[in-house]
């Protein structure tokens, strides 16, 4: 006899998970014993483990429980619920259910009832909590819970009492009755085929609804647009953002995007076009952000990707965005960025005025006032 081996990879690997996994037992839990001798935790003899108590009845060897039995105590068995008998190899009676078949079927003989729940499955012609209710659909099947209608195919109303009169070519709408019809046919009951070329059609009118690349009132007219979609009418051509031209074969010029083209590119660095789509530039100049770069600069900043502080300016007076500049100076400053101080001998705005009246001294740069040297006074 060839004997195998009991340790393969799923066994081990089983053994592995339960060791590593496995939940220590509380030692004032139920059915929770010690180990004669040592302070190590078991269950009692008879109890399995179920997380850290000992919960699970054992019954093992000869008292092991047959098909339709659970054990509820250590090496004792009770008839499964629905099950009765010597053996538990009887079925329930019909309006009976849980254990020992004690529990009375409210909804028999219109129902069944759960071995386990008692709750009621009704028959296909009853509805309710106790299938209480008789089902008023008559050719159909009703909701166990509400009594609503399911309609069997062909048939429509509330009461599953009207016979739809629709061809296979469409659905009964369950509700009116009215046919629904598939694509490309047409008519009261679905009856008539489109006469569109492929395409499907309004149902009461058979006014044809060309399928895409197609127009024309038969739609047999192939369109023509290359970047765009075609008026269903007439065929002409309306064309994707990026595109121009009578077919849209055309992309927008070098500093235009958009529909048709009408959009102007904003200030892209070094005159590069932008997305003929959307407009959207790589890197702006320098003095404007955005995705479009048709922003200026935030007052208070110029530069590359406005990233740059600008100098004080006359009276709180914003830079230049592009370089930076100021447009005037506070007195006693000059300079692109106000940054240089009048030189000696001038003072004020734009260092216009001169300073020949202070001999032994400078005069203040902003109010002209003279600052004596020392071991002189005077104004």
């Amino acid at each position: 006899m060839e004997v195998k081996n009991c340790f393969t990879p799923a066994a081990l690997l089983c053994l592995f998970v339960f060791s590593v996994f496995s939940q220590d037992l509380n030692a004032k839990g139920r059915n929770v014993c010690k180990t004669p001798g040592s302070s190590r935790l078991v269950c009692c003899s008879g109890w399995g483990q179920l997380g850290d108590e000992c919960l699970t009845p054992l019954c093992e060897g000869n008292f092991t429980c047959k098909e339709n039995e659970v054990c509820v105590r250590p090496n004792e068995c009770r008839c499964r619920h629905g099950y009765f008998g010597a053996s538990c190899d009887t079925k329930c009676p019909a309006q009976f259910w849980g254990p020992d078949c004690k529990g009375r079927c409210n909804c028999y003989p219109n129902g069944q009832c759960d071995d386990l729940t008692g709750k009621c499955t009704c028959n296909h012609n009853r509805w309710g909590p106790n299938c209480e209710n008789a089902c008023q659909c008559q050719k159909g099947n009703c909701d166990q819970d509400t009594g609503k209608c399911t309609c069997h195919p062909g048939v429509w109303g509330p009461l599953c009492n009207n016979n739809c009169y629709c061809s296979i070519n469409s659905i009964c709408d369950v509700s009116t009755g009215r046919c629904l019809c598939n694509p490309g046919w047409m008519g009261r009951n679905c009856a008539i085929q489109c006469n569109c070329n492929g395409s499907p059609c309004e149902q009461y009118t058979a006014r044809c609804q060309c399928k895409d690349r197609m127009w024309g009132p038969r739609c047999d007219r192939l369109c023509q647009c290359i970047h765009g979609k075609c008026n269903k009418v007439d065929g002409s051509c309306t064309c994707t953002p990026g595109y121009r031209g009578k077919f849209c074969r055309e992309p927008c010029p070098a500093g235009f995007y958009g529909q048709n083209c009408r959009n102007r590119c904003g200030h892209c660095k070094g005159q590069q076009p932008c997305k003929v789509t959307e407009g959207q530039c790589n890197t702006c100049d320098r003095g404007w952000n955005g995705t479009r770069c048709d922003q200026l600069c935030s007052k208070g900043f110029f530069g590359e990707n406005c990233q740059e502080v600008c100098p004080v300016c006359k009276d709180g007076h914003h830079c230049d965005p592009i370089h930076g500049k100021c447009s005037h100076c506070n007195p006693g400053w000059i300079g692109d960025r106000c940054e240089v101080r009048c030189p000696n001998g001038t003072y004020g705005e734009n260092c216009e005025n001169n300073c020949s009246h202070c001999f032994n001294g400078i005069c203040h740069v902003v109010t002209g006032e003279c600052l004596c040297d020392p071991g002189f006074y005077g104004t």
